[in-house]
């Protein structure tokens, strides 16, 4: 008879729970058109004022900056969006709270940064998911740089003065914000991720290459 042997017992093994999988939390941004981005987000407004317009009759003229102003706080709501210079990067960053990546436009122009966030449910508003074409005969008749500045100049106003009007109001069908930046900046250097309802945007300073002072050659 073999004598017993004293061991410590060995617990089973427990069953280790995996985090289910869920959506991506980190999402690109592609970077669209913001001459685009600008028409699609007040092509919505200029209808939804004009349906106003219908509703109240056409014996009630006069209140069409009325409609439009009403329209433009219901569509076009507040989003908030900080922009800092880091050495030779502009950074965003912006509150997108409920927001995937196809919902987000982000055009970005070297002085000007547009950001419109629909949530898709609205008819007023369609989103831009195609860049220009480089094609000149296929894509839309190219913006000059002053009209899209001045364009960019209205925009960036009538909402600041829509923020300070409309600020007790009832939270808007979509976000949008439209700036200047502070420094001149490569659209083309662009690189935006959408992270649990924060959208992070990076853009590279342009650099300005000093020229060269003149050299007078004399002949001897």
């Amino acid at each position: 008879m073999k004598p017993a042997t004293m061991g410590r017992a060995v617990p089973a093994p427990k069953h280790i729970k995996t985090a289910p999988l869920g959506e991506p939390l980190r999402e690109h941004v592609a970077l669209c058109d913001l001459t685009d981005c600008l028409l699609s987000a007040y092509d919505g407004v200029a209808r939804l004022a004009y349906e106003k317009f219908r509703v109240r009759g056409k014996d009630s003229a006069g209140n069409e900056l009325e409609d439009w102003l009403d329209a433009e706080s219901e569509l076009l709501g507040q989003m908030e969006v900080n922009v800092s210079e880091s050495g030779d990067f502009v950074n965003a960053l912006a509150s997108v709270p409920g927001y995937r990546s196809a919902d987000i436009s982000l055009g970005v122009e070297p002085n000007w940064m547009l950001i419109f966030a629909c949530n898709g449910r609205d008819e007023h508003v369609n989103m831009p998911r195609i860049v220009h074409a480089l094609d000149p005969l296929r894509g839309p008749r190219p913006v000059d740089a002053e009209s899209l500045a001045a364009m960019c100049v209205h925009a960036a106003r009538d909402q600041s003065l829509l923020r300070g009007e409309n600020s007790d109001c009832v939270a808007a069908a979509h976000l949008f914000c439209i700036c200047e930046l502070p420094a001149e900046v490569d659209p083309a250097s662009c690189r935006a991720i959408v992270s649990n309802g924060l959208l992070g945007i990076r853009l590279a300073k342009v650099r300005i290459v000093p020229s060269k002072p003149a050299q007078l050659m004399l002949k001897p």
